[in-house]
């Protein structure tokens, strides 16, 4: 396994743990909502330590081609990060008229794709794709309090392996299709090419 802690500041550090037993215990040991709640992470090699603060860790890659995933909050079916090339593709961007409408009608308990652009206060953006079943007109701002929630979550490497996105360090996203019900106070503009 290999794995990746991507700072705030843009850079990476990496790390490898071969034996299996080692990996079960590791993998047991992590709570994806919670690990950026902790003051720091440890990783301690045979000759090195290595600590970092977790306000400043944007993401942590855990790349495997066999690794399990956690289980998605309840509603998300699969979340899986895209490059921004096939996240383009994907959401359509660079066809404004195939794109899905923000109001079109999906009955609730239907499956939702959305394409969702991360951005942090500091380092690159992530690119996503995120299926969801449909909620009722009520709660569909609970995607929007769960991305501003200010926790962890997971999702899939497109490689093999699963990330954990520091959510404490996002300055903002960007969802395609939005939901329709969007805050009274919502500005009504469109996103510049």
């Amino acid at each position: 396994m290999h794995i990746r802690v991507h700072l705030a500041g843009g850079a990476v550090e990496s790390f490898t743990q071969n034996d299996p037993a080692k990996i079960r215990i590791m993998w047991q040991s992590v709570d994806p909502v919670r690990v950026f709640a902790q003051q720091r992470l440890v990783i301690a090699g045979e000759y090195s330590k290595a600590v970092f603060v977790c306000s400043e860790i944007n993401r942590i890659d855990f790349v495997q081609d066999d690794c399990a995933c956690w289980e998605f909050p309840q509603g998300y079916s699969d979340v899986v990060e895209l490059s921004e090339a096939d996240f383009r593709r994907r959401a359509r961007l660079d066809q404004p008229e195939l794109m899905a409408r923000r109001d079109q009608h999906t009955p609730a308990g239907d499956l939702l794709v959305s394409f969702v652009k991360l951005m942090f206060r500091h380092g690159p953006p992530v690119f996503a794709m995120i299926e969801v079943s449909v909620k009722l007109p009520v709660e569909n701002q609970s995607f929007m309090r769960f991305l501003l929630s200010r926790t962890g979550f997971h999702m899939r490497l497109p490689s093999g392996g699963t990330a954990l996105i520091n959510l404490a360090n996002l300055a903002g996203y960007l969802v395609y299709p939005g939901v329709a019900q969007i805050p009274s106070d919502s500005w009504i503009a469109e996103p510049a090419a």
